[in-house]
């Protein structure tokens, strides 16, 4: 895994040979799909909830908690999937990676160069960047300039996430940001101007497309137990100013305006109340992420899965 992190996330344009299985880690749920080689339509499915502390999602400290638990929880899900090999794609929390977005006038053929360079403006970023910190990075497509989405994540977490899957004999060939996963749904003809709102229990993921193109990545951090602690009103007023916030950040850095928004809610809870909320008080038109799928699955289902449907559909 930490070969396939260091050389590339999934590329933007092209699609490589992707396992037919997938699976998502996250701090209060895991999920997996399995897809049948002839038809590209989901075959098999598991959510799962995880009891809350197992999985503690991080940049710079120790992930997994509680190693064995989450080996078991895994197991079960397998047995659900009824996997064909043991090849895998796998998403990793969010919060345990660092990413941008960044724009260069041209960048050098060589892929030593391009990494200097790239590692130069990450340190901008992260001015006490981890001796052990690892890159993947994408050239997106950009009819101006030339954009890379860069990946920063620890070695050593990413071992931990190696070494969990090597103990259940299990090869991750492609490792994926659950938002990027989510952009690879949208028709980008048909939406070229919006913001990707992908709302987890621990945190909120942003991502805008300009042009048809990936422009703009933000995550923020909730502080722990604020999506159950306050109230459903607070909790939308909360995510409604971070989403207007970067509105505003992308239209006086791009120059152009958002014309719309697709929300994805990460949450096991049925949240209806709260998705009308945000689509009354967002300032431009909201969708479902899941109105674009046409897996039979159900609405839950679509929400929950469909970072896992990017990656590998």
């Amino acid at each position: 895994m930490m070969a396939l992190f260091t050389d590339r996330i999934k590329s933007y344009f092209m699609r490589q040979f992707l396992p037919r299985s997938a699976i998502q880690l996250t701090s209060s749920y895991l999920s997996g799909i399995h897809v049948s080689s002839k038809e590209g339509k989901i075959k098999n499915h598991f959510i799962l909830p995880l009891e809350k502390g197992v999985i503690q999602p991080s940049f710079s400290n120790k992930n997994i908690k509680n190693p064995a638990l989450l080996e078991k929880k895994i197991k079960q899900g397998l047995e659900k999937l009824h996997l064909s090999d043991n090849k895998i794609a796998c998403l990793i929390p969010e919060l345990s990676l660092k990413a941008f977005v960044f724009s260069f006038d041209s960048l050098p053929s060589s892929r030593e160069q391009r990494e200097r360079i790239i590692r130069f403006r990450v340190k901008k970023q992260i001015p006490l960047l981890p001796d052990d910190a690892r890159f993947s990075f994408d050239r997106l497509r950009s009819n101006s300039s030339a954009k890379i989405f860069v990946a920063v994540a620890r070695a050593s977490i990413i071992q931990e996430y190696e070494d969990l899957f090597s103990k259940l004999h299990l090869k991750v060939r492609a490792l994926g940001v659950p938002t990027l996963s989510l952009y690879y749904l949208l028709n980008k003809e048909e939406e070229r101007d919006l913001l990707l709102i992908n709302i987890e229990e621990d945190s909120l993921s942003l991502i805008a497309g300009l042009n048809s193109e990936v422009a703009v990545y933000r995550l923020k951090l909730f502080i722990p137990g604020s999506l159950t602690n306050f109230s459903g009103l607070q909790r939308v007023e909360n995510i409604v100013k971070e989403v207007e916030n970067t509105v505003n950040f992308v239209e006086d850095k791009e120059k152009k305006k958002v014309n719309s928004f697709r929300v994805r809610l990460g949450l096991l809870e049925p949240e209806e109340e709260m998705f009308s909320q945000l689509k009354e008080k967002l300032s431009l038109p909201a969708k479902g992420i899941e109105a674009g799928l046409t897996s039979k699955l159900g609405l839950r289902e679509k929400m929950i899965l469909s970072p896992l449907i990017g990656q590998i559909l």
